[in-house]
């Protein structure tokens, strides 16, 4: 029994852990510096791509907006040269508009 009573009572002592070798130390820090390298190239490609969006998004809402210009200003033109023709020559405006209706009617109605 007094062996078993001793054997509870001594532990054995905690191994220390061994200090980081310098060519550890080397090790760690030149992985963080290829890390912060590696983050700007990063960060700078972000900046650029975000810069070229831009950029492609300004003149495509460019583009957007003058095409658009141009089809208001036609549309425009047509309807004053409708108008005029319309004034100009009401008769056969309504009789060209009775016959294209006719003639719709006669096509999208089917037989009954």
């Amino acid at each position: 029994m007094s062996n078993e009573a001793n054997d509870q009572s001594v532990k054995p002592a905690p191994v220390p852990e061994p200090a980081p070798s310098s060519d550890t130390q080397n090790r760690l820090s030149a992985a963080r510096e290829f890390a912060s390298e590696q983050y700007e190239k990063l960060r700078r490609a972000t900046a650029d791509q975000m810069e070229n969006v831009r950029r492609y998004t300004k003149d495509a809402r460019r583009q957007i907006n003058e095409g658009w210009d141009v089809t208001r200003n036609k549309a425009k033109d047509l309807h004053r040269a409708g108008e005029e023709y319309v004034k100009a020559n009401p008769t056969t405006s309504v009789l060209g508009a009775l016959g294209i209706g006719l003639v719709l009617g006669l096509l999208l109605g089917g037989r009954r």
